[in-house]
């Protein structure tokens, strides 16, 4: 299990950089981490990783949320339309989802056959989401949990956290590019068991 917390605020910014600044230098750092890892694979295969984007209960309210938390993307579709323009560079395919009802969800794991490797941001169902921490089990596919924020400081744990790969949580966006970075770094390794 891979546990990575942190709480980034406008502290955190080195001095005398904006908010944009930093999220270029930020982003320039994850594609040169990127480079190492597409350079440095031994995956051999013809075949190009598949990997589904789940985003759960209330996330189409990004944008519109705390943005010392949630930072500055103004929406879902940002936020898949960057995690699918970085899977591109790192020569994986992404396949994003979005529903605010748990069986939606379920149904789309049940039904992902040719889905290699899962993200989830669960959003609401951190708490509660046991269905859908199953229908991952049954898949038998990797899955990394991935939260804006740090869910831990409110006291509990997520459900899904016992059976994913990875929790990322505290990074707002950026969490999500860590996470695929390293699961494909892992799926090119041929470290993870997929199907």
């Amino acid at each position: 299990m891979i546990w990575i917390s942190c709480i980034l605020t406008e502290t955190a910014l080195p001095t005398g950089l904006t908010e944009h600044q930093n999220h270029f230098s930020c982003n320039q750092g994850i594609y040169d981490i990127m480079n190492a890892t597409i350079s440095d694979s031994p995956n051999t295969e013809t075949k190009r990783w598949k990997i589904a984007l789940l985003n759960g209960l209330n996330m189409t309210s990004l944008g519109q949320r705390d943005k010392n938390v949630y930072g500055t993307i103004g929406s879902l579709q940002e936020l898949e339309d960057l995690v699918s323009d970085t899977g591109a560079k790192l020569g994986v395919d992404i396949v994003a989802f979005h529903s605010n009802h748990e069986g939606d969800l379920v149904d789309f794991i049940e039904a992902a056959t040719d889905i290699d490797a899962f993200m989830i941001n669960p959003g609401g169902l951190w708490r509660f989401g046991e269905p859908t921490n199953i229908a991952f089990e049954q898949a038998g596919k990797p899955f990394v949990e991935v939260h804006f924020a740090n869910i831990y400081a409110t006291g509990d744990k997520s459900v899904y956290t016992d059976s994913a790969l990875a929790t990322t949580m505290g990074f707002r966006h950026y969490g999500y590019l860590g996470s695929l970075v390293a699961l494909v770094a892992e799926l090119n390794q041929g470290l993870l068991c997929s199907h």
